[in-house]
C-alpha cells in the first residue's frame, strides 16, 4: 500500500481555485459550496505569479495565506503551486529576451502563458526564488499537503530555438558526445555534407530549406526535455530543502509525446495528470483507461493522482461537447479503478473572462442551476465511500512496453511513413487488451518483466539489445511475447540497423525484416488530378497496370489452426484479419542471406499467417511464432486490425492461461480489480444485468447477491468479504 495523500486517508476531490480573481463574497461562497460537494483537496496560485509578487522581489503573501487559512477551518487541504507558468509582465518587459523563439525564429510575445525561455538565467533565477519565499512562507501550514511545481509543462513551448538555447545544446552535445567525431558518425553527417568541426558550428535544427537531419532533431528534442526538466528540479529542490516531509509534484498529460514521462517520474514524489477525452467519441472510455494505466505505471505501479478533467466540456476543441448525462462520475471512477487515489478538476469556478472562459467548472456560469452542479455533489459523495481503495494496488498478468523515445524517432524519421505523436501501436494492442477485461501495465524497456504472463511489445523502433536480452530470459521462463512492426530498425542515435532489420530481437524471434513494403493509398494525392485518373476506353497502357499498393490494407491468410479457431470464436462467418498499411518482408534469420522462397519451412519457427496473394507480398509471412524455453515469441509484421489483435490475444491467453473470462461479460461492462474491490463499469446506454456478483457495494452501501443490475453510465464496486 502507498502512503495517501491526505491524512485521512480518504480519496482527494476537489479543483483548481482561483480566488484572486473573484471578490471576497463569492470566496466565502465557494467554501460553503466545497463542504455541500465534498471537497477535501484543492490547487491553489497555479497562475498567480503576479498577485504574489506584483514587483520584482516583493511578495505579497497574505491573501493566499487568508485563503489558506479558510481552507483549513473548513477541512480542505491544499496542493499549493509554484506560479511560474505565467511569469508576469514586469518580468518580460525588463527582461524580452526570456521569452521564447520558435523554429521560423520569430519571438513569441506577452499575453498567453508558458511565455518562457527553458534556458533563460533570468526565468530560472526568478522561479527558484519564488519557490524558496512560498516554501519558507507556508512551511507550517496546516493545510499544505502538497506541492504543485508550475503546470503542464510544455505544453506550448516545448522547444525554443534562441541564442541561449543553441549555446546550452552545444554543451549538452559536448557532454553527450565526448569529441565531434563521434557526434559526426552518430549523425551520420557525411551526408549533404554536413560534417562538423567544433560543437560551436552546431545549431539549433531551425526551419530549414528542406528536410533536416533526424538524429539532430531527435538531440533537440532531447535537449529540450532535459532543460525542461531542469527546470522542475530546481524548484523542486527549493521546496525539499524547506519541507522534506511534503511530496512534490507536477501535472503530466497522458501520453504527451514531448517529455519522456518515464525520466521525469524518478523525480516526482506523486504522479498527477491532465486528462481531457473528447465525449464525441465512442472510445474516450478506452482513453480514460489508457491514460489511468500510462500514469500508474511510470512508478512502478504505486497510485497516481488526476490532477485535472473537466465537469463538462473544454473550449479548445473545434467542436466541444460536453460529457453524457452520469460520464462525470463513471469515468472519474474508472481513473479509481485504475489507480488513482484522487479525483481533481479543472477548475473550481469557470472563469468569467479570458482564453478558457468556456471550460467548465465545478461551479458553472449558472452555479447551482447548472445541471452539473448535482453531477458534481453526487461524484464528492461516491468518493467519499472508496476510502478501502486508497493505496491499492491494481495486479496484472500482462503489460506492453511503451518507450518515448521510439515513439519520438519513429515520428521525427523521414520515412518509410508519417507517424502520428500518440502511440498508435500502444493504443491499438491496449485497446484489444481494455475491450477483453485484461488488466495490463504499461511498462519501459527498463522496467522488470518477471511476473507477466503477456508482454506486448508494439512499435519499439529503436534497438535496444538490453532489453532484447531480459525479453529473451522472460520468454524462457514462460512469458507469451508478441512484437509487432516497425520494431528494432535504428540504433538510438538513428542510424539504421544494417544486415535485417529487428537488430537484437532477431534472435528471439528467429526471424529478420529484409525490406519494409507500404502500402500508400495516399501517397500522390499532391499530384495533377488529370494525371492520376485512367479512362480505360483509352488509356491503352496504364488501364493494364495494378496498383496493390493504393489500398490501406494488407489482407492475411491464416495457416494456423488454432489461429481459426480463435477467429471463429469472434463472430459467424469467421471473420477476415487484416493489416493496416504497414508490410515487411520477413525472412527465418536462418536464411535470412537467401532471398528466395518465403514458405520457408524450419522447424523452429512457425508460420502462423502470411500476406494475401493480392499484395506483391503475397506468401510472404505476417505473423510467426518460435518456441522459446516454456514460452513463446511472436512476431506481427503489419499493423493487425482489431480482428486480428482480437484472435491473437485469445490464443496467448490460452497459452498463457490467463483470466479472459472478463471478455465475456454483457457489453458495454468494463471490469477492473484494484486492490479487494471491482469495479463494474458500465459505458453503455442500457440497463446490463449481470450474474455472480457477491460481496458489498461500497458505492450503494448494499450487499450484493448474485444478481445485479446497472444503470446506464454507472458503476459499482464490489468489496470482497
Amino acid at each position: 500500500m502507498s502512503a495517501p495523500i491526505l491524512p485521512t486517508r480518504n480519496l482527494t476531490y476537489g479543483g483548481d481555485w482561483n480566488p484572486d480573481q473573484w471578490p471576497k463574497e463569492t470566496v466565502a461562497e465557494d467554501i460553503e459550496l466545497m463542504k455541500e460537494a465534498g471537497v477535501n483537496l484543492v490547487s491553489l496560485g497555479i497562475f498567480s505569479w503576479v498577485k504574489l509578487e506584483p514587483k520584482p522581489g516583493e511578495y505579497n503573501f497574505g491573501w493566499l495565506r487568508e485563503i489558506m487559512d479558510q481552507c483549513h477551518e473548513a477541512g480542505i487541504y491544499v496542493d499549493l503551486a509554484t506560479p511560474t507558468a505565467a511569469p508576469p509582465v514586469w518580468m518580460v518587459r525588463s527582461h524580452p529576451e526570456m521569452l521564447p523563439v520558435n523554429k521560423d525564429g520569430v519571438r513569441l510575445g506577452f499575453g498567453s502563458r508558458q511565455h518562457f525561455c527553458p534556458s533563460s538565467r533570468e526565468y530560472r533565477k526568478r522561479s527558484r526564488a519564488i519557490a524558496a519565499a512560498l516554501a519558507n512562507e507556508f512551511k507550517d501550514h496546516p493545510a499544505l499537503v502538497m506541492w504543485h511545481v508550475n503546470n503542464e509543462y510544455a505544453c506550448h513551448n516545448p522547444r525554443c530555438y534562441c541564442d541561449v538555447c543553441e549555446g546550452d545544446f552545444q554543451e549538452w552535445l559536448r557532454e553527450k558526445y565526448g569529441d565531434i567525431e563521434t557526434l559526426n558518425h552518430a549523425w551520420n553527417t557525411h551526408f549533404w555534407s554536413q560534417e562538423y568541426s567544433d560543437f560551436s558550428e552546431i545549431f539549433p535544427p531551425r526551419t530549414m530549406p528542406t528536410l533536416p537531419n533526424s538524429a539532430q532533431e531527435l538531440d533537440y528534442w532531447r535537449f529540450s526535455d532535459s532543460q525542461t526538466l531542469k527546470l522542475f528540479q530546481a524548484e523542486a529542490a527549493e521546496l525539499r530543502a524547506v519541507t522534506p516531509n511534503v511530496p512534490v509534484t507536477t501535472n503530466f498529460m497522458g501520453e504527451f509525446m514531448y517529455l519522456d514521462y518515464r525520466k521525469w517520474a524518478p523525480h516526482i514524489d506523486m504522479i498527477s495528470d491532465d486528462s481531457y477525452p473528447d465525449p464525441a467519441l465512442p472510445g474516450a472510455g478506452h482513453q480514460v483507461a489508457f491514460e489511468a494505466d500510462i500514469m500508474r505505471g511510470l512508478k512502478g505501479g504505486q497510485p497516481f493522482l488526476l490532477m485535472e478533467q473537466v465537469t463538462s466540456a473544454v473550449q479548445w476543441r473545434p467542436q466541444n461537447t460536453p460529457k453524457r448525462p452520469g460520464q462525470f462520475e463513471l469515468w472519474s471512477l474508472s481513473r479509481v479503478a485504475h489507480g488513482a487515489d484522487g479525483i481533481m478538476q479543472f477548475q473550481w469556478r469557470q472563469s468569467p473572462g479570458g482564453a478558457e472562459m468556456f471550460h467548465g467548472g465545478m461551479v458553472n456560469h449558472a452555479g447551482k442551476k447548472s445541471r452539473w452542479w448535482n453531477e458534481v455533489v453526487k461524484l464528492g459523495e461516491s468518493l467519499s465511500k472508496l476510502s478501502p481503495v486508497v493505496g491499492g494496488r491494481v495486479e496484472a498478468q500482462a503489460a506492453i512496453v511503451m518507450d518515448w523515445d521510439s515513439a519520438r524517432a519513429r515520428h521525427l524519421t523521414a520515412g518509410p511513413n508519417d507517424s502520428p505523436q500518440d502511440f498508435p501501436g500502444v493504443r491499438a494492442w491496449h485497446r484489444t487488451l481494455w475491450e477483453k477485461n485484461i488488466a495490463l501495465d504499461l511498462i519501459g524497456v527498463e522496467d522488470d518483466l518477471s511476473g507477466y504472463k503477456i508482454i506486448i511489445v508494439p512499435e519499439l523502433f529503436i534497438d535496444y539489445p538490453e532489453f532484447s536480452a531480459r525479453l529473451q530470459d522472460a520468454v524462457e521462463n514462460g512469458a507469451h511475447v508478441v512484437v509487432a512492426s516497425p520494431s528494432g530498425v535504428v540504433t538510438s542515435t538513428l542510424r539504421a540497423i544494417l544486415g535485417g532489420y529487428l537488430g537484437s530481437l532477431s534472435d528471439l524471434l528467429g526471424v529478420a525484416v529484409t525490406d519494409h513494403a507500404l502500402h500508400a493509398p495516399d501517397a500522390h494525392s499532391w499530384a495533377r488530378p488529370d494525371y492520376n485518373q485512367v479512362d480505360p476506353r483509352v488509356d491503352r497502357i496504364t488501364r493494364a497496370v495494378d496498383t496493390p499498393g493504393a489500398v490501406d490494407y494488407h489482407d492475411l491468410e491464416v495457416r494456423s489452426p488454432a489461429l481459426l479457431r480463435a477467429l471463429d470464436q469472434i463472430g459467424t462467418p469467421r471473420p477476415q484479419p487484416r493489416g493496416g498499411v504497414w508490410g515487411e518482408y520477413v525472412m527465418a534469420t536462418k536464411e535470412a542471406d537467401q532471398f528466395t522462397d518465403p514458405m520457408w519451412l524450419i522447424d523452429e519457427v512457425e508460420v502462423i499467417a502470411q500476406f494475401a496473394p493480392e499484395s506483391d507480398l503475397g506468401g510472404w509471412p505476417a505473423i510467426t511464432k518460435r518456441k522459446v524455453g516454456k514460452g513463446t515469441a511472436w512476431y506481427v509484421a503489419t499493423n493487425l486490425d482489431s480482428v486480428g489483435r482480437d484472435a491473437l490475444i485469445r490464443l496467448l491467453a490460452a497459452h498463457a492461461r490467463v483470466d479472459v473470462t472478463g471478455a465475456d461479460l454483457p457489453d458495454g461492462i468494463e471490469r477492473v480489480k484494484r486492490g479487494d474491490v471491482t469495479f463494474y463499469l458500465n459505458h453503455s446506454d442500457r440497463a446490463v444485468q449481470l450474474a455472480g456478483v457477491t460481496g458489498f457495494d461500497l458505492l450503494s452501501q448494499a450487499e450484493a447477491t448474485g444478481h445485479a443490475v446497472i444503470a446506464p453510465r454507472s458503476a459499482m464496486a464490489i468489496m470482497a468479504k
